[in-house]
């Protein structure tokens, strides 16, 4: 069972407060999981987590592990992975910490074969590493090759060559499941984000190709799109303006993420492949805010 941080009635008393001009100053903490009563649906599978140290791969792998699967949590650093594995320990669950050079070929075949000497199988693979350009966005006349390639390989480049070295031992076994995790921009745009949604774009058509080619051998592939999602704390004024991006009046959580990304592992989605799955309070329906 995941515990979510933020029940109705307390959100109902914070929306109140927002009405007094701001008069708190947090309203969730990363996020957290209670596996003690999960439904154990991941029992026995190994999962790999890209991106794992991040704020939408930490909920991913947490929510895995509150199912039973055993998630190597994949980061840049030893250190950023084991915080979200001892997130998952100290609540009975059971991940590895591990690192993945996404911008090295020869590094992602190198840790999948690893994962899977030592496990004699991959299950799951949940591609959550990449992110944008942030402060470096510019216009496309000013955009610079740099940040072009950089964006390109860690999100796309890096997403593909992870489902190919996946799928080569998921294959083997004629069964696995793969979510990519992309973004609204990839399917809407945004101005100043062009090498982005052009990133998120690829990976959408992407998993789209290869559903086709893997559908037939058991293994699905699924894309999750969230919208806003708030990294760590956030305060009145910025919830204020969230609930204005979208038409839930609401603001995206990692755990909103990880819940649909989780479904899409599951029997109950055994006859869904090849689909982007919005999460953003209908914000893509019409953009609305920032």
């Amino acid at each position: 069972m995941i515990k979510k941080l933020i029940p109705k009635s307390l959100r109902n008393k914070l929306d109140r407060k927002l009405k007094k001009k701001f008069a708190y100053t947090e309203v969730t903490k990363p996020y957290q999981i209670n596996i003690e009563n999960g439904l154990r649906r991941l029992d026995g599978q190994i999962a790999v987590v890209t991106g794992g140290s991040g704020v939408i791969g930490r909920a991913i792998a947490c929510r895995l592990a509150a199912e039973g699967a055993k998630v190597y949590v994949c980061g840049t650093s030893i250190a950023k992975a084991q915080v979200t594995v001892d997130d998952v320990i100290a609540l009975g669950g059971q991940a590895v910490p591990f690192v993945i050079d996404l911008s090295s070929e020869e590094d992602i075949k190198a840790r999948f074969r690893e994962i899977n000497e030592a496990e004699g199988k991959i299950d799951l693979l949940i591609n959550s590493a990449g992110g944008s350009s942030r402060e470096k966005n510019a216009r496309i006349d000013q955009l610079s090759i740099n940040v072009i390639d950089t964006i390109l390989t860690i999100n796309l480049r890096g997403t593909m060559l992870c489902c190919r070295e996946a799928a080569k031992y998921m294959v083997d076994k004629k069964a696995g499941n793969i979510v990519c995790i992309t973004s609204v921009i990839g399917e809407r745009g945004k101005a100043k984000f062009s090498e982005y949604a052009a990133a998120k774009a690829g990976i959408i058509a992407f998993v789209k190709s290869i559903a086709m080619e893997l559908g037939p051998l058991g293994i699905r592939v699924n894309c999750v799109s969230p919208g806003i999602v708030p990294r760590g704390e956030v305060n009145g004024e910025q919830v204020e303006r969230l609930t204005k991006t979208n038409y839930l009046a609401d603001y995206g959580k990692p755990e909103d993420i990880a819940n649909m990304t989780m479904f899409l592992t599951t029997e109950e989605a055994s006859f869904i492949t090849g689909q982007n799955f919005m999460v953003d309070g209908g914000r893509s329906l019409g953009l609305k805010g920032d």
